[in-house]
């Protein structure tokens, strides 16, 4: 049900800035129902290299390796008039930016081991494919997902 709330959202979006499409996703999820949240990164990359990045409780995105300062604000679905702040980031040609679901740091192995935030940073400019493949074989235990993007030099 959530995620057709947000896809019917994204749909009516009027807006590009990430900030603006936070406000309207967390409007349109308080709306429609009464309980949860939603962790949501939303990310704009135009042609120039400049990235915009409006954080709903998400972990921060990787570029080259390094994770981005971004400002990290409440959940999309827990309180209205939440306000979305952007950061801003320059992204060099050939950088690479890999974005992930909490489920790759918080995979579990057998002993309770988590993978953590360490091993997600050093694998970090792998493909999307590798790193989660990675964070199954560690010992999955909730959704994983990975989405890299590499800037054209």
């Amino acid at each position: 049900m959530t995620v057709a709330v947000i896809a019917g959202a994204l749909d009516n979006e009027y807006s590009r800035q990430p900030g603006e499409v936070l406000c309207h996703l967390n409007s349109a999820l308080l709306a429609r129902q009464r309980d949860g949240f939603v962790t949501c990164c939303a990310a704009l990359l135009d042609r120039s290299g400049e990235l915009v990045i409006a954080n709903a409780g998400h972990l921060a995105p990787y570029a080259g390796g390094v994770e981005l300062p971004v400002s990290t604000n409440l959940p999309l679905g827990l309180a209205h008039q939440v306000d979305y702040s952007e950061s801003r980031h320059s992204i060099p040609p050939g950088c690479s930016l890999t974005f992930l679901s909490d489920g790759v740091v918080e995979a579990a192995d057998a002993k309770g081991q988590l993978f953590g935030f360490d091993r997600t940073r050093a694998i970090s400019m792998q493909s999307a494919s590798a790193i989660a493949a990675a964070a199954q074989q560690w010992g999955q235990n909730d959704d994983i997902t990975v989405v890299a993007v590499r800037r054209q030099a």
